[in-house]
């Protein structure tokens, strides 16, 4: 991070130091590492951008580094996130800075993919774009159409948490919702730099990154479905979805599928809980053979 310090003019005349750098990590447990308290926390404080940064070296003290922008983009699959992230991470701090985009499938089968001429111009046009949007230098502001559209978006949202509205319901994304209102101003920066140098963000820069929050929020409770302190939190997460998914299956099609993960009274546990949660009925056919039908809520 220090290394990426460099200088640029703020208009006023002013030299101002920044250390910006993006991450793009196919899979994130190679970046991140397991349980890596220390770096989590340094990422956290990262968030915030702080002009100077103060962190203890080994054999020279305190050093500093000015201007922290960090951004990350990344992959994994979920079950990795229990081996990366401990139980305190999870909920508030680092999660609740990032924005989880979760899908089950693939949008498409591509065995070879090869650009097609209109690809090829897009993507020329985007460099060109890009290279535009390097050299903007500034700070955004509100139009007073987009500050209007902002203010009133917080207050209805605010009253709407106080009312216990969440956009995502599950408890482990609270503190992500209660920073729901800077991850939107930040997207509407990133959609106001891609339509123009302007620096000012609109009513429609507001729109679109509430709609584009909202869209990944759908499925973002997913993300720790298999997280959580219930011993055995993951296997009912993954027997849950395997019936959701077939919509009918037989106690006989689970104890095969998952007698690896669980024992026959692990299986009871999470039958009883399932029902318990209204998530499935159970049915006894004239074979004595158990049926699970998935009742619950679709994602």
């Amino acid at each position: 991070m220090k290394e990426a310090t460099t200088t640029y003019g703020d208009g006023s005349g002013k030299i101002r130091y920044h250390s910006s750098v993006v991450v793009f990590s196919e899979e994130l447990s190679v970046f991140l590492g397991q349980n890596d308290i220390k770096f989590l926390s340094s990422l956290t404080d990262w968030y915030d951008s702080k002009d100077r940064w103060t962190y203890d070296t080994i054999g020279r003290g305190k050093d500093f580094i000015q201007g922290v922008c960090c951004t990350i983009m990344g992959g994994t699959a979920p079950d990795w996130l229990q081996s990366m992230l401990p139980q305190e991470a999870v909920g508030g701090g680092f999660t609740s800075r990032i924005i989880f985009i979760v899908e089950e499938k693939k949008g498409k089968t591509v065995p070879k993919h090869t650009l097609t001429p209109e690809e090829i111009e897009l993507r020329a046009s985007l460099v060109r774009d890009l290279e535009r949007i390097q050299g903007l230098v500034g700070e955004f502001k509100f139009d007073k159409g987009g500050e209007n559209a902002y203010v009133n978006w917080y207050r209805q949202y605010d009253k709407g948490l106080d009312q216990g509205k969440y956009p995502v319901a599950d408890p482990k994304f609270a503190g992500y919702c209660e920073r729901r209102p800077t991850h939107l101003r930040k997207l509407a920066m990133v959609l106001s730099a891609s339509r123009g140098d302007s620096l000012l963000i609109t009513r429609d820069d507001i729109d679109r990154a509430d709609k584009m929050l909202s869209a990944v929020e759908i499925k973002m409770a997913k993300t720790f479905g298999g997280v959580g302190r219930n011993p055995i939190g993951a296997q009912m997460h993954d027997i849950m979805e395997y019936i959701k998914k077939l919509g009918v299956v037989t106690r006989s099609s689970l104890v095969r599928r998952f007698y690896r993960d669980l024992g026959m009274d692990e299986m009871h546990q999470v039958e009883g809980m399932l029902e318990q949660g209204k998530l499935v009925k159970i049915k006894i056919l004239a074979s004595g053979e158990k049926t699970f039908t998935w009742v619950g809520e679709d994602d």
